[in-house]
């Protein structure tokens, strides 16, 4: 194998790492988000945790992590919440009909 072939391969080997590890971190963080906004429901507000139908983060541009929470009372309404930080959440929205 020449060293041009050697070089390219190495040069793509790092890009396919750096990608697969963008996308872990990414995935790692949405799960993070959802456990975390999980406890706050269950912990802070009271709910149980059969109350909760669906709990699933995003990735997006506004807010950058949006998670979307389906309750077993209204499974016909998503609440959207952002995370404050510091295990703080604030309700942003409540869409009906998705």
């Amino acid at each position: 194998m020449t060293r041009k072939k050697k070089v390219l391969i190495i040069i793509a080997a790092i890009v396919i790492l750096a990608v697969s590890i963008f996308f872990i971190r990414d995935n790692l963080k949405l799960r993070a988000l959802e456990g975390s906004l999980e406890d706050y429901l269950i912990n802070e507000k009271g709910y149980a945790k059969s109350d909760i139908i669906s709990i699933k983060a995003r990735h997006s541009k506004m807010p950058e992590y949006p998670v979307y929470v389906r309750f077993k009372n209204e499974p016909d309404v998503v609440y959207l919440f952002t995370d404050l930080g510091k295990s703080e959440w604030k309700q942003l929205d409540k869409l009906k009909g998705k």
